[in-house]
């Protein structure tokens, strides 16, 4: 049956949103067209001119590009006192990574509006009338539709098509009754009235929804330009059930947006808020006030089932809206192929059928599978960080690369809605772009699947800590006892520590301190050339707080000369200074600081250790105690760690021995103060030394050398090398024979079982540095100051300490390339190809920082090798290296 509206025909559209409005202004434009009178009245409850929930269509107010040159088209301008911010771009911020995204096409400026579409928020203090759905009512009504503040209470459709549709609605708390040729439902789903239109005959079921969170931030203009400019962020943080939430600025305000796969709650919304990467775009100390403008409106996630029949027809998120995005386009669309169809087919079922509903399920309801797809491989990617961080940092790389723009573009449309559904969809299993970063994917989803056990053993772990705090294994409480077994860098930083976090946690622990050295005395030697480097001065001051003793600096040593048969190279520490000092006297500063933090000194030699399921007895040689957890930090002290050895299941560090001696140059030859402090490190060809080095002090020269087996007699021959004469006075010879020689050892290689139930190891005795390398005193710090703070917040049992172990992780991590670099320096010193390669490093930066960093212990060798090594250069050292051996054939030959 077909039914058209004649002449002078009325139309009431129910909802003066902006699918009211625009289905208004497209029946107004056609009208004109097709040469007829139609009388268009809007009735909606709502002042938009009012702030807060009252005035406002509870929305996130963006308006999408293609929206705005969709209304431009049309003649509908958004004059600039109803704009409240243009956006150039938007900010994408995942887990841990986050990168701007900019509009596909280079150079152009995008139409990206955000408007309130109220009056503002509820606490604003605006004066002037800001709304967006305000201006669209007005538009209308000068194009001659009449709007009525009016709630519709009741619509009765009649049996007979050809009769008119009769509504209740009340308007100004007087219940009126009118009659009209056709109704349009444009009040969306945060209405009572969509329950009344479900229960009706023709079969309308409203689209499935959840509820969303828009919250206004009050942060100021000054604030908002400064730190968000005309940028919208967007969040994919992993927030359950949060899909994904948006900051968008508007003036003096910043509205967060929130959606999610189930309803959202306020306690959803503090979550959000307490997130590291949000609170880095608030402002400090900044908190949710009390007197909040927050709503949950719902938003459609389907679409309707058969939203229409003779003489109705209902448009936007009522009916079809795309999923999760651009509302108010979708609004647009629909009320545009309404009122198309009515005009060029009719108002019957089946006009609205054929020319609105299948129409706008092409458009919208097909794309939207498409969408459902691209959202489920958005929520699995942002949910794996090693998936996402990879895509991140390639697109932060290779910013102009095919794939990086084609992942931006991607972005960019799925943010803005810029695109379809499908042809993102399509663009994003590009077999190009999936060949490309299939290499990178691939690594990320092996990376997540090894993260992915990890997970579940953290699971197993807690529920463990949780069992054994029970046990009395859980962290050091009020009148506990930590005794330490050796007061050097990392006894003395693990008591200091435990004293400040106790005095943190306001209980009271005694720590004692074993230690048999008389530092004070200064007539203890301490086996280490006895440099500090960076950053010892923020772990000093910062971690411990503990101010940095520059009263015991000898000198600063701006970097190094690396020598090797014959030939040397400067390497700068660019800036980065190293301080030369006596270990005996920081060792004993650092022992006084912790006294001074409230531990107690025990001027005696350990002799044996007990260690109880409930308590842990230590013996000395003047007297024992009872503790509840035993700390080893008595470095590489034979007799002591033969005692945990015969204890508990910890087997000592593999180590490399080290001899020492000093020179105290005098009269004439006293010239140390016009040196320029470098210190000179060796890589000699001889067989049993590793490396050697010379550290000018303030008034001697440390020497010192390293190696698995060497002995008196090797230093006698190191100190006879023409390259080590020839940076030392010339009196020297003449002490050669005088020269006092001190044995140490150092780790290459962490101890197995260096923790337990009630006992762990540090510094020296667990062996967790850098091998081949400076910075002994940093990591014995360390050590010592994540023991304690594993102690204190974790526990005193095995499982606990693998917290401690964690932090070290990187370090063990490094241990193979480590070797690898020790195989090569000690291979290539006996062949003598180090020599050529230096010589390369003269013109080669990234070969010159590479070997500052291998000789200073600025970086991991992992680092190292990989940010250095290059194609052009590995030809170039193996071309070195062939040449050396051919020459060395040769000579052998003749």
């Amino acid at each position: 049956m077909k039914i058209h509206l004649k002449d002078n025909a009325s139309i009431i559209v129910i909802g003066g949103g902006p699918a009211g409005s625009f289905f208004a202004h497209f029946v107004l434009r056609l009208a004109d067209e097709f040469g007829r009178k139609i009388d268009v009245t809007i009735l909606d409850g709502r002042d938009f001119i009012q702030k807060g929930p009252v005035g406002c269509n509870m929305c996130a107010g963006v308006l999408s590009e293609t929206l705005t040159n969709k209304m431009e088209s049309e003649g509908i301008v958004l004059p600039k006192t109803r704009v409240q911010q243009e956006i150039d771009g938007y900010y994408f911020q995942t887990q841990e990574r986050g990168i701007p995204l900019y509009h596909p096409k280079p150079g152009h400026k995008p139409k990206i509006i955000t408007v309130f579409r109220g009056n503002g928020p509820r606490f604003s203090e605006l004066t002037t009338n800001i709304s967006f759905d305000d201006f669209l009512l007005t538009h209308v009504a000068s194009q001659g539709a009449k709007v009525h503040s009016s709630i519709v209470e009741e619509i009765d459709l009649p049996k007979d098509p050809q009769d008119l549709v009769n509504i209740v609605y009340k308007e100004a708390g007087i219940r009126k009754k009118m009659s009209t040729d056709l109704v349009v439902g444009a009040f969306g789903l945060n209405t009572s009235l969509i329950k009344r239109i479900v229960g009706k005959e023709f079969g309308y079921q409203e689209p499935e929804s959840v509820r969303t969170c828009n919250a206004e931030l009050h942060l100021g203009r000054s604030y908002i330009q400064e730190h968000f400019s005309k940028t919208i962020y967007v969040f994919a943080l992993g927030i359950k059930p949060i899909k994904f939430a948006a900051f968008i600025p508007k003036g003096d305000y910043v509205t967060v947006s929130l959606i999610g796969k189930e309803d959202i709650t306020k306690a959803h919304l503090v979550e959000f808020m307490k997130h590291p990467k949000v609170c880095e775009l608030l402002p400090r100390g900044w908190s949710l006030p009390k007197d909040l403008c927050i709503c949950f409106p719902k938003i459609p996630i389907s679409h309707a089932a058969h939203p229409y029949t003779n003489r109705f027809v209902m448009i936007g998120d009522a009916s079809i809206s795309r999923t999760y995005k651009n509302g108010i386009e979708s609004a647009f669309d629909t009320a545009r192929l309404a009122a198309q169809t009515i005009f060029e087919r009719g108002i019957s079922e089946e006009d609205f059928k054929k020319g609105y509903y299948k129409p706008a399920l092409k458009l919208l309801a097909q794309d939207n599978f498409f969408g459902n797809l691209m959202l489920s491989i958005n929520d699995y990617t942002t949910s794996r960080k090693e998936l996402v961080n990879v895509q991140i940092d390639h697109l932060t790389k290779w910013q102009n690369a095919w794939e990086s723009i084609q992942i931006n573009s991607i972005l960019w449309n799925m943010v803005t809605g810029n695109a379809s559904y499908k042809e993102i969809f399509f663009k994003v299993i590009s077999i190009r772009l999936q060949f490309i970063m299939f290499p990178h994917i691939f690594y990320a989803i092996i990376k997540q699947a090894y993260a992915n056990p990890k997970n579940r053993a953290h699971i197993k772990h807690t529920e463990k800590l949780k069992f054994l705090k029970e046990s009395g294994l859980g962290p050091l409480e009020n009148g506990h006892t930590a005794a330490i077994i050796g007061g050097g860098p990392a006894g003395a930083s693990c008591a200091i520590a435990l004293k400040n976090l106790a005095k943190k946690r306001n209980i009271t622990i005694d720590v004692i301190i074993y230690e048999h050295k008389d530092f004070e005395g200064g007539i203890e030697h301490n086996e280490c050339a006895g440099v500090l480097s960076q950053p010892i001065e923020r772990i000093i001051e910062d971690q411990l707080g503990v101010p940095f003793p520059w009263h015991l600096v000898k000198r600063e040593v701006p970097g190094y000369y690396l020598h090797t048969d014959g030939s040397v190279i400067k390497l700068d520490g660019e800036g980065e200074v190293s301080y030369a000092l006596r270990r005996v006297q920081f060792d004993a500063y650092l022992l006084q600081k912790a006294k001074e933090a409230g531990a107690t000194i025990i001027r005696s030699k350990v002799t044996d250790v007990e260690i109880g399921k409930e308590k842990v007895t230590v013996y000395s040689e003047t007297k024992h105690i009872r503790a509840d957890v035993v700390v080893g930090a008595f470095g590489l002290e034979e007799g002591t760690y033969r005692i945990f050895e015969r204890e508990t299941p910890y087997k000592s560090p593999k180590f490399l021995l080290t001899i020492l001696t000093k020179f105290h140059p005098k009269g004439q030859y006293h010239d140390l103060e016009n040196t320029d402090g470098y210190i000179h490190a060796f890589l000699p060809s001889m067989k049993e030394i590793e490396f050697g080095a010379v550290t000018p002090k303030a008034d001697h020269y440390t020497i010192n050398i390293a190696g698995a087996k060497i002995s008196s007699r090797s230093m006698d021959e190191f100190l006879q090398l023409p390259d080590v004469l020839e940076i030392l006075p010339q009196n020297f010879k003449e002490s050669l024979g005088t020269l006092d020689y001190h044995r140490g050892c150092f780790p290459v290689k962490p101890a197995k079982h260096l923790f337990g139930d009630r006992y762990v190891t540090i510094g020296d005795a667990a062996g967790l540095i850098r091998p081949f390398k400076g910075k002994g005193v940093n990591a014995a710090c360390l050590m010592g100051i994540k023991a304690a703070e594993t102690m204190m917040y974790v526990g005193i049992s095995k499982e606990a300490f693998k917290t401690y172990m964690s932090c070290f992780h990187e370090v063990v991590k490094d241990l193979p390339y480590a070797n690898t670099v020790r195989r090569f320096v000690i291979w290539g010193a006996y062949y003598g190809f180090l020599a050529p390669i230096i010589r390369i490093a003269e013109d080669h930066p990234a070969l010159r920082h590479a070997l500052f960093d291998s000789v200073s212990g600025k970086r991991a060798y992992r680092e190292i090798l990989l940010d250095t090594i290059s194609i052009p250069l590995l030809l170039k050292i193996s071309a070195t290296i062939i040449r050396r051996f051919v020459r060395r054939i040769i000579q052998i030959r003749h």
